[in-house]
């Protein structure tokens, strides 16, 4: 069995998946990433694109020897895989001219690659909880506790909504996500969820929920008072970023079956980044034997994550977050990299020191050896929102497909590093869930130029200009569903707090 330990070299010996996915953020703050990771042969990922995709991700997660059956991993990836995804594929390669391919990760329920992970994530917490359960773990049910830049919020509530043994509460920042995401959130059905909008950026709404998390009194008393633990769906949970790591090794392999890349020849791989996990995901699939060459990192105007990987200094004392066409992405703290900062540099007590010096000064600086490690996998750049906007509608000119704006930063990266090998561009979320700014990529207008409609109007706007790629059903339906939350609140740690005391106290 595979055990993890933590990034920042805190706990005494490794612990199981279950115990991970349950705890979601180790103590003394650092993240739990796997002590090995598996490999595979060239032959077995070209044998895995020619199963269905659930029985692919289903072969990935024993490799990681989880301490669940088989019959129990099986169990899991039917029911995340099925009909709640739009695509038979799951996640589709669509071929789009010569060596560019799209890595459509959008078919899910809510409309965005987080369903990749969260329809199958809390399934696996349902599983360790009662397999805890059933080796007499003391404790109560769980208390999910989400920051959201906008996807990850809407997926978390789809799938953990009404399951037993469980609340969930997520954070969004007020007014740092789309109508229509906001719209999905605010109007989810489930008995056992609520949802804040908190006052700041992400990053101050981000920052709160961690200080909840680090706050040991007020675990005490959610135990106490309440029966509950806390814990995590955002890609900080090991149990995020497992699911996302099967859909690299899939594309490769359907690259491989379809005839587009011989078996063993590398592709490049192109991921629009804000928190990094999705592209660490990407980086676990090329540590598990998937030819890829390049990584590359495509972020917005909030280039923190560029600048970075262009000189090993993560510097945040100066910036302020900048409010972009592609909100998902309007992040400054990039949780996940902490992840691969441990993966090269093998040393917690390294990683701990880095995230102090971030916490303290709001910067760090990586050594020669460690940066260069990380220059052999990864090259950053990024795309103003002007750009971002040309993107959109210059890809639907030339090839008839509409992207949203997360898919139109990285494209262009792409399009500024592309070489003479397959270039995969992932493509996180419909082009439905951002309506303003895409028409204004369509019609050749500026970032925030205002529009004479509201986004649901300009749904059948777009449909009118690109009818060859109409608008899913699904988002038409959240506009007749009953506003539910409407709460805001202060991004600090005691606003949270008396937030989630009194909801707890009104839905016990």
């Amino acid at each position: 069995m595979i055990g993890y330990v933590d990034t920042r070299a805190a706990l005494p010996k490794p612990v199981p998946f279950s115990e991970a996915i349950l705890k979601g953020i180790a103590p003394g703050g650092g993240l739990f990433v796997p002590e090995r990771v598996p490999r595979l042969t060239l032959s077995e990922i070209e044998a895995l694109g020619r199963l269905p995709y659930r029985e692919r991700a289903a072969e990935v997660f024993r490799r990681f020897e989880l301490d669940l059956s088989d019959d129990q991993i099986s169990a899991i990836t039917r029911r995340a895989y099925g009909a709640n995804f739009a695509h038979p594929d799951i996640a589709p390669v669509r071929a789009l001219g010569r060596k560019r391919f799209s890595l459509e990760l959008w078919h899910g329920p809510t409309l965005a690659f987080k369903d990749m992970a969260l329809q199958c994530m809390p399934l696996f917490f349902s599983e360790a909880l009662e397999k805890a359960r059933g080796q007499g773990r003391p404790g109560g049910d769980f208390l999910v506790l989400v920051a959201t830049s906008g996807d990850t919020g809407v997926a978390a509530l789809n799938g953990f909504a009404d399951r037993p043994h469980t609340k969930i509460a997520v954070c969004y920042p007020s007014g740092g996500v789309s109508v229509i995401q906001q719209r999905q959130m605010i109007t989810q059905p489930g008995d056992n969820l609520t949802v804040f909008a908190v006052e700041g950026d992400f990053d101050a709404c981000q920052s709160a929920v961690k200080a909840v998390f680090g706050d040991e009194e007020f675990a005490q008393e959610l135990l106490v008072r309440h029966g509950l633990e806390l814990s995590s769906a955002n890609s900080i949970n090991w149990g995020r970023l497992i699911p996302q790591i099967v859909y690299y090794v899939s594309a490769y392999a359907d690259l491989v079956v379809q005839g587009h890349c011989p078996l063993g020849d590398p592709i490049d791989v192109c991921v629009p980044t804000g928190n990094f996990g999705n592209i660490l995901a990407a980086y676990y699939a090329k540590r598990m034997g998937t030819p890829i060459a390049r990584l590359l990192c495509a972020a917005n105007a909030n280039n923190v994550l560029a600048d970075f990987l262009a000189g090993g200094v993560y510097d945040i004392a100066d910036r302020r977050l900048v409010k972009t066409a592609s909100p998902s992405m309007d992040i400054l703290i990039s949780s996940n990299l902490e992840r691969l900062l441990y993966e090269a540099s093998e040393d917690g007590r390294l990683v701990r020191r880095w995230m102090d010096d971030l916490k303290n000064t709001g910067r760090f600086e990586l050594d020669t050896t460690v940066f260069s490690r990380l220059r052999q996998d990864l090259l950053g750049d990024w795309v103003d929102n002007e750009t971002c906007l040309e993107t959109i509608g210059r890809v639907y000119r030339e090839l008839r497909y509409l992207i949203d704006p997360h898919t139109a930063v990285a494209w262009e990266v792409a399009d500024r590093h592309a070489r003479d090998l397959p270039m995969l561009v992932v493509s996180p979320a419909h082009w439905a869930k951002f309506p303003a700014d895409v028409m204004r990529g369509l019609s050749g207008l500026p970032p925030g130029h205002p529009l004479p409609a509201d986004e649901f109007e300009l749904l059948g706007e777009v449909q009118r200009l690109a009818p060859d790629n109409p608008a899913p059903p699904a988002v038409h339906d959240i506009r007749t569903r009953p506003v539910r939350f409407t709460e805001r609140v202060a991004g600090d740690r005691e606003s949270l707090e008396r937030a989630l005391r009194d909801w707890l106290s009104q839905s016990s």
